[in-house]
Formats: structure tokens, C-alpha cells, sequence
């Protein structure tokens, strides 16, 4: 037996409904979510690619201002003079405004100003393989170039710088650069508007980080990770499952800078990602809870209710029938009503069915009695008419069987009307005759059967021992029945004849007179040997007043 079929209490079923009705609710709240967070993942991850394109671009610009200052710088005819001091004096008031430090060094890579140094102070060899290739750039194209991240050989502090060609007597001969800390590029990240918890770092293109947001100090320098370093093909695009240098695990959303090929990445934790989805299930976790530990309560309030109104339906059904007062207030549940009111029909019902039953059992004793007492006059009057014994027993049994014949007969109609038809189909069976049935049939009422049954017995037999008696041609066995006027007419057996009494003796056709003018209330126009014509009340014979008073004791008035 599964959990919904076993028997359990109002309350119980109130509370399966109700979370039955919050489950689709809940279902669509949890698929609403999902979809809604999936589309804030999305927004999230294009919204980390925006910020990776703008960091770019601002990127782009300051190395490209730098590269125009320098070149500016360049031009100075302190360059062509080769009065390195005079340029390092310009070069400080370019500072004032952009970069961190301006040098120049030969094609030996040997510096020849800088302004970290003192004025007049020997200057070292640049050695950083970053610087160097920086330079041989330079001196090999005659253009621009950015570094990546190197150690500044005065500073000894990490720094990127923009290289530009410095000629004298139009050729390269030097090369001018400006060095920015990567502290300045981290204090524009820092500008960039990132949301709280987001990294963003730029990294080199030996995948060195030059800038972080977050710890700079910490990772400044370091390898970038190996998912990040993979991607190296695409310019941009998003990287799934990145575990960052502090061990995070991030989306990373990336672009790279036109001027020098670094790379700006953008990581958003996948928690942040995820907390939409988290915020949502655990606010519908809550709604959730909240609606069914309402809907528990009101159900169990409510489930008191309708507790009351079955409660009250139990006492009625258990009244029902019974002698006793069958009185309830009615409640509010229309299917709860019906139900009382079918009990209230089933009451009156089985109440009536009682009266009926009562009113039967005094009509059947009635009927027993009076059967009994047809049976004594039967019997008594058979043995007065006298005959042999083994005679005398057939005529007893016989008519005590055509009594015992129309009681089967009502029997089988449980006590309802039985077709006249029928009587005369069950009477021509019995007795072993061909008789037939010509007009109208009627439904006779109980109390008629048995006298019916006992004259056509009488007949019967009659037509059995003396047909055709004293009759001229064939006899033809038919009953004819006409309704007229509110009687039936029965005629049985075919025309008198002249040498046929109207009247014959015998105790046989003095019963068929008792049963159809006594009991039944008729008049006989003619009896004898030939047949009969006999007429009938319908008022007596049929069903229609039934509910009126009882046959019996109309009979007993009369």
C-alpha cells in the first residue's frame, strides 16, 4: 500500500494538498532562478570583458602618450649637441607630468643619463635581458618599442619603459626611454571602477605580472598561470576554471594591448559567479519553508473544521435508519452536504421501507390466515362432496396446489403485480392443457392472484374431466379478456348449447363462483359446462390502487 492510498486524517491529506499546490510553485521559482542566474553569470562574464577592453585601452593610451613625449623629447637639440645634462634637465620636467624615470643609453646598452642618478654620478651597463631587447629593437628598426618587465640597473626596482630611437647626424645612436612603475599601472587599475572581490592584473609578454590589483607587492613579477599562459594564441576572450596566483578559482576574461602585446586579465572568483544562483536558492529555500510551515498550520486550523462538519456526518450515518431523531447543522462544504443529504434521503427512505415492511408482514399474516381458511373450507368442502379416497386425495392436492402455485408466482415477483398472462401460461403448465390467451392483459394486485389462480383450476379441471360434453363440434381451451368501462370481461371455453346446464352440480364450479364473486367482487353471466363468461371490477383486480386501503381488509369489510 503506497503512502497516498493508506488511511489518514483530514489534516494529513490538507497538508499533502497543500504542498501538492507549492510544489509547482517551487519547481518554477527553482527554474526561474537557474535561468535568471545563468544570465547573470553571463552579464558578469561579459561585463569582466568589458573591463579587461577598457583597462586595455587606457593602457594603449598612456604608453602611446609616452611615446609621443619621448619623441618630442627626442628632437631637443641638446641631443645633437650631446650635452646629456642639458637633456637630463628637459627630462625632468616631462616627469613632472608622465612617467617615472628617463634614460638613454648607446648601442653598448651603456647608460649615459638617467634620472635616478646624481648629475655627474657613473652611470652602470644596463644588463636586464627585458632592457636589452627593448633596445637591439630600437637600434634594428629605427622605431618605438615597449619592454617588458625589467630590473632598472641604478634603481634596482622593477619597472616597463617605452623605448624611442634618439639620432645624431641622422643615426641611431642612443636610446631614449621612459620608465614607468608598475605601482603607477597598478594605481590605474585601480581607477578602472573593477568591482569588489575582481582582479585585474597585466601581464607581459613572458607572461610576467607587471601590475595586480589585489597584493600587487605580493605577485608582482611572477609567472602568470598556466591556463593563462595557454591562451596565449587568442588576443581575447574567457578562460574557465582558472586558478589564480592566490589560489582562487576564476573565470578570466582577457584582452591585449596593441602597443606593446601585454595582456590585461580580468578574474571573477567562481563564488561571485555562483552567488547569484546562492542567493537565489537560499531565498527560495526560505519562501519555501516559510510558505508550508503557513500552509501546515492553516491546514491543521482548517483540517479542525472540516473535522467537525465528518464528525457530525458520522453521528447522522450512524442514525440513519434507526428510529431516532436524525438532526445536524449544516456546514460549508458542498460535497459534505450532499452526502448528509443523501443520508437524510436514505433515512426516510429506509424508514419507509420499514413502514412498508410492517404494513407487508400484517398484510401477509392477514392473507396466511385467510389462506388457511379457504384451505379448510376447500378441504372440507371436498371431502363432503364425497368419491373415493384415492379421488378425494387428488382433488385436496390439487386445489391446494393451485394455492401453492400462485403464492410461487408472487414469490418470484417479490409481492409485485403479476401479469394475467403469465397466470394463465403457469395454470396451462401445471395442469397439462393447451390454453391459450386472446385480449387485453392486466397486471393484477397480489391479493387477486390466488382466487384467479383457483377457479382457473377449477376450470381446468373441469375442461379436463368433462369438455366437450354435451357440446356440439371442437372445443377451442382460449381466455378472452376485454376491459370495459372500468371492468374486465373474461370468457372461457366457447358458446353455451342448448343441452348444457346452466348451472351443473359439483363442488368444483360452486368454488369458481365463491373465488370470482366473493373475493373478487364479480358477477357471473354463465357458468357451466361449456365454459364461463364472468365480469370483473379493474378497481379490484389491477395494481393501480395499490396505495390504497389493503385488499384484505376491504374484502373482510364487504
Amino acid at each position: 500500500m503506497s503512502l497516498l492510498t493508506r488511511m489518514r486524517p483530514i489534516r494529513w491529506h490538507l497538508l499533502v494538498f497543500a504542498v501538492l499546490i507549492l510544489l509547482p510553485q517551487i519547481v518554477l521559482g527553482a527554474a526561474l532562478g537557474s535561468w535568471y542566474s545563468t544570465a547573470e553569470r553571463h552579464r558578469l562574464e561579459d561585463a569582466a570583458g568589458t573591463v579587461a577592453a577598457a583597462v586595455r585601452s587606457q593602457l594603449d593610451r598612456e604608453l602611446e602618450a609616452m611615446k609621443a613625449t619621448l619623441q618630442a623629447l627626442a628632437t631637443s637639440p641638446n641631443v645633437e649637441a650631446g650635452d646629456f645634462e642639458a637633456l637630463r634637465a628637459q627630462s625632468l620636467e616631462l616627469l613632472k607630468f608622465r612617467g617615472t624615470a628617463i634614460a638613454a643609453r648607446d648601442r653598448s646598452h651603456q647608460q649615459v643619463m638617467n634620472t635616478f642618478a646624481a648629475p655627474g654620478a657613473k652611470l652602470p651597463i644596463s644588463t636586464d635581458p627585458a632592457l636589452i631587447a627593448a633596445d637591439e629593437q630600437v637600434f634594428a628598426s629605427g622605431l618605438p618599442a615597449v619592454s617588458d618587465l625589467y630590473v632598472g640597473a641604478v634603481s634596482r626596482k622593477p619597472f616597463v619603459l617605452v623605448d624611442v630611437p634618439l639620432r645624431r647626424g641622422g643615426e641611431v645612436r642612443y636610446a631614449l626611454n621612459m620608465a614607468i612603475s608598475p605601482v603607477a599601472i597598478r594605481d590605474m587599475l585601480l581607477t578602472s571602477g573593477v568591482p569588489d572581490g575582481w582582479t585585474v592584473s597585466v601581464v607581459d609578454r613572458a607572461d610576467k605580472v607587471i601590475a595586480r590589483s589585489k597584493d600587487h607587492d605580493t605577485y608582482v613579477g611572477q609567472r602568470a598561470p598556466a591556463a593563462f599562459v595557454e591562451a596565449r594564441k587568442e588576443r581575447f576572450g574567457r578562460i574557465e576554471g582558472v586558478v589564480a596566483l592566490d589560489g582562487t578559482r576564476v573565470v578570466t576574461a582577457y584582452d591585449t594591448l596593441d602597443t606593446s602585446g601585454w595582456r590585461v586579465a580580468v578574474g571573477v572568483p567562481e563564488a561571485a559567479l555562483a552567488a547569484p544562483l546562492r542567493a537565489i536558492l537560499l531565498t527560495l529555500a526560505a519562501v519555501s519553508a516559510v510558505a508550508l510551515a503557513s500552509s501546515a498550520i492553516l491546514a491543521h486550523l482548517y483540517s479542525r473544521r472540516l473535522e467537525g462538519e465528518v464528525r457530525s456526518l458520522q453521528t447522522v450515518a450512524t442514525k440513519t435508519g434507526l428510529n431516532g431523531p436524525v438532526e445536524r447543522k449544516r456546514g460549508s462544504v458542498t460535497e459534505l452536504e450532499a452526502i448528509a443529504d443523501a443520508l437524510s434521503e436514505a433515512d426516510a427512505t429506509l424508514k419507509e421501507r420499514d413502514r412498508q415492511k410492517d404494513l407487508l408482514h400484517a398484510e401477509l399474516n392477514h392473507r396466511v390466515r385467510n389462506t388457511l381458511s379457504v384451505l379448510r373450507s376447500v378441504v372440507n368442502q371436498t371431502i363432503r362432496g364425497g368419491g373415493s379416497g384415492e379421488a378425494l386425495a387428488v382433488k385436496t392436492v390439487g386445489r391446494i396446489m393451485a394455492l401453492s402455485r400462485a403464492h410461487d408466482l408472487l414469490s418470484s415477483a417479490e409481492w409485485a403485480p403479476v401479469a394475467l398472462s403469465e397466470l394463465i401460461a403457469r395454470t396451462a403448465e401445471q395442469e397439462g392443457l393447451a390454453i391459450g390467451h386472446e385480449g387485453d392483459d392486466v397486471m393484477l394486485r397480489p391479493e387477486a392472484v390466488p382466487p384467479l389462480a383457483q377457479a382457473l383450476h377449477e376450470l381446468a379441471v373441469n375442461e379436463r374431466l368433462h369438455g366437450g360434453r354435451g357440446a356440439r363440434g371442437a372445443r377451442h381451451l382460449t381466455m378472452r379478456t376485454c376491459s370495459e368501462a372500468g371492468r374486465l370481461r373474461f370468457e372461457w371455453g366457447s358458446s353455451p348449447t342448448e343441452n348444457v346446464s346452466l348451472s351443473p352440480p359439483g363442488f368444483g364450479l360452486r368454488l369458481v363462483r365463491l373465488c370470482l364473486e366473493r373475493q373478487l367482487f364479480g358477477t357471473i353471466e354463465r357458468l357451466d359446462g361449456s365454459g364461463m363468461t364472468a365480469v370483473l371490477p379493474l378497481e379490484f383486480l389491477v395494481a393501480q390502487a395499490s396505495g390504497e386501503e389493503p385488499f384484505a381488509a376491504r374484502f373482510d369489510k364487504s
